[in-house]
Order: C-alpha cells, then sequence, then structure tokens
C-alpha cells in the first residue's frame, strides 16, 4: 500500500460529485478523505453520508484547520481565495480550473504559492488523457505543421449530467430554465452578478456586454482548449484575431505558433442538440492528427486519435484508442505522485500563468 494523503474536499458541487470523490474514495491507498466543505447544507450532509465523512464545514475556513496534509478545491467561481488560504495554512492543493479568473487573481497567488514548499497543481483534466498523451506524441513528429484546428459545439451544460444521480436534485421547472439562452442565467451573472468583478478587471467596465460573455466562458470554458493546445504546441507568438457574437456564446480565434503555424479556435453554443463536440485537427504535408474529446461529464469514455498520411501511394487512416482509464483519475494519481515525491506537477502555477495570460490577450483582441 502507498502512503495515503489525508486529503479535504472544498466544493462539494457537480464535479466533485461526478469525478473527484469517487475517485478519491476508491483508492484508500493514495487519498482518505478527511472533511468536506460546502456552503449548501443538503450538499454538503448528503455527501458526507455517501462518502462515510462525518468533518463537515460549511465556511472552507474551518476545513483549513482540519488535520489534513492537502486540500482538493471545486467550488465555484474564483478559487483565488481559497488557494491563498490553503497554501497560507501549509497544505498541498489540487485546485479545479482557472486557478484565477484574471491575471491579478492568479498573480497574487503566485506571491504566496512561490514563498512556500506545498505543491500547487491546476486541475488540466485533459492533459492526463492518453489519447491526449499518444495525439501529442504524433503531432510532434510532424516535420512540417501549418495549420491547426480547435472545435467546441458547446451543448446545455447540465443535461450531459442528468444520467448522475446529484445533489441537490433538480426539478422539471429548473432544468426548463436552464435549456434556454433568455432564462439560463448567465449573462446576468457576467454583468451584474458574481463573475463582474473579474471580467471588468480584463475588458473594463464599459466593454460591451458580448465581450464580457465570451471573457468569462474563455476562463471557464475555452480554457481546456487553450492549455491543451500550449501543452502540445507550446505559447503561440500572437493572437491575429478574436471575434465574439451571439451575445458573447460564439467566439472564433486566430492564433500564430513558431514556424508560420496557424491555429484557429471556435467555441459555438448550440443547447438544441444534447451532444457535446471536442475536436483538436493538426494538419502537414505528410500527416494529418485529429484527437476527438468526450463530454467530459463522462466516465470512462474513449479519445480516439485518427492519424491519416500517405502509406506506397495510398492514403491510410488509422485509429488509436489507446486507453479506457480516466483522465479525472489519472491526474489525482498524479497529484499523489506529485506530494509524496516532490515532483513539479505538469500543470502547475507556471502553465495556469500563461494560460491567463493568453486568455487576456484573446478577450483584448476583439473589436467591435
Amino acid at each position: 500500500m502507498s502512503d495515503p494523503i489525508s486529503i479535504g474536499v472544498i466544493g462539494c458541487g457537480g464535479i466533485s460529485q461526478m469525478m473527484h470523490l469517487p475517485f478519491l474514495w476508491e483508492r484508500p491507498d493514495l487519498f482518505r478523505v478527511v472533511a468536506l466543505a460546502d456552503t449548501n447544507p443538503q450538499v454538503l450532509e448528503a455527501m458526507g453520508r455517501r462518502h462515510h465523512v462525518d468533518r463537515l464545514h460549511g465556511d472552507y475556513r474551518r476545513l483549513l484547520e482540519e488535520p489534513v496534509e492537502a486540500v482538493l478545491i471545486a467550488s465555484g467561481g474564483s478559487h483565488r481565495d481559497p488557494v491563498i488560504d490553503a497554501l497560507a495554512a501549509g497544505k498541498h492543493v489540487f485546485t479545479e480550473k482557472p486557478l484565477g479568473e484574471n491575471l491579478q487573481e492568479v498573480e497574487a497567488i503566485a506571491r504566496v504559492a512561490e514563498a512556500t514548499d506545498r505543491v500547487l497543481m491546476v486541475g488540466y483534466h485533459k492533459r492526463y488523457d492518453p489519447g491526449y498523451r499518444h495525439a501529442r506524441e504524433e503531432v510532434r513528429r510532424l516535420r512540417d505543421l501549418r495549420w491547426v484546428r480547435c472545435e467546441v459545439l458547446h451543448p446545455v451544460d447540465a443535461r450531459a449530467r442528468d444520467h448522475y444521480v446529484l445533489e441537490p436534485p433538480k426539478d422539471p421547472d429548473t432544468k426548463a430554465r436552464e435549456d434556454r439562452e433568455e432564462t439560463d442565467g448567465l449573462t446576468d451573472m457576467v454583468l451584474r452578478g458574481a463573475a463582474r468583478e473579474n471580467v471588468e478587471a480584463i475588458v473594463g467596465p464599459e466593454a460591451p456586454a458580448c465581450q464580457k460573455v465570451s471573457t468569462f466562458l474563455l476562463f471557464n470554458s475555452l480554457i481546456h482548449d487553450v492549455n491543451a493546445l500550449r501543452g502540445i504546441l507550446g505559447e503561440p507568438e500572437e493572437v491575429l484575431f478574436s471575434e465574439f457574437w451571439r451575445g458573447g456564446r460564439g467566439m472564433h480565434v486566430v492564433l500564430r505558433w513558431p514556424g508560420d503555424v496557424r491555429g484557429t479556435l471556435s467555441w459555438v453554443y448550440l443547447p438544441g442538440l444534447r451532444h457535446y463536440r471536442e475536436e483538436l485537427f493538426f494538419a502537414s504535408p505528410e500527416s494529418r492528427v485529429t484527437l476527438t474529446f468526450p463530454s467530459p461529464y463522462y466516465r470512462h469514455f474513449p479519445t480516439p486519435v485518427r492519424v491519416e498520411s500517405m502509406v506506397d501511394g495510398r492514403f491510410e487512416g488509422r485509429e488509436v484508442i489507446v486507453s479506457l482509464d480516466e483522465a479525472f483519475r489519472l491526474e489525482l494519481h498524479h497529484f499523489h505522485e506529485c506530494v509524496r515525491t516532490g515532483r513539479r506537477p505538469e500543470t502547475d502555477l507556471q502553465d495556469a500563468l500563461a494560460d491567463t495570460r493568453l486568455l487576456e490577450a484573446i478577450a483584448r483582441a476583439w473589436r467591435p
């Protein structure tokens, strides 16, 4: 048996219920869940019963007083305060993305993190996907990469979770409101709610509503694809173009990488289709590589990699399914390794800083 990490979970909402808590619970040799924190008493008590945890806190600061080595932060909104408080309390930290919702927040975290010896890992789960890792090797073997395309066709987020038993349960009227753009609450939250201050720190209070909504979505959805592309190609040289439309729920971005490589990123909200599509495509004269991600809420779905090339004068394509192992599980195992061995996380503070700078540049490049 490995030496298990005593861990507390801050935020027991959807992603914790679907992914983090089950994967922590299944490996008692790696993790021992000691305490939970959530602002919703119903959710907190239900997760305590489900996972046999009796140290329950409505305020995450009380959890930080518990004898835990590490915390997993999956609360909604900005993660700046719980990350800073956890590091200051001497805890190792695994936090869901985004580390912060603008550069000011991430730099504030960096000042605290750089003064400690604690592990700080950001949950970019796609980077740990076996299919992604195979595609990365294939792309890096290309001798003359010329074009990259990232495409995300995003359905109603909540409908991808309906096959789970989640707390709190939602009635049909709530689900109906979530399915309609005019009542799902996103625009109001960005313009007048909790996200407003961080968004306006990037684009300014006078920015059009469309730009503000897209800025929020950049940091809370397209961030995964920006990070995945950086993990394969490195840093782009320039944001050439940004376009936001449909009230901010459509985005198209053009980037330039070294070697005269161009890349396009498109994110479009399609609420009527309950089918998530996310594809990364890499083209060179000798080969094409396509990586297709499943919905992030489906456990153990494969991430196929298709490689197309010429073989003895014939155009051939082959599809590779590397593994059915789950990226959310593998990133937690990596976190355990980093805590126990002192290894630097693959998705660390510097990675999050680079993402944040690029996302802000994309947000500011748009011109109405």
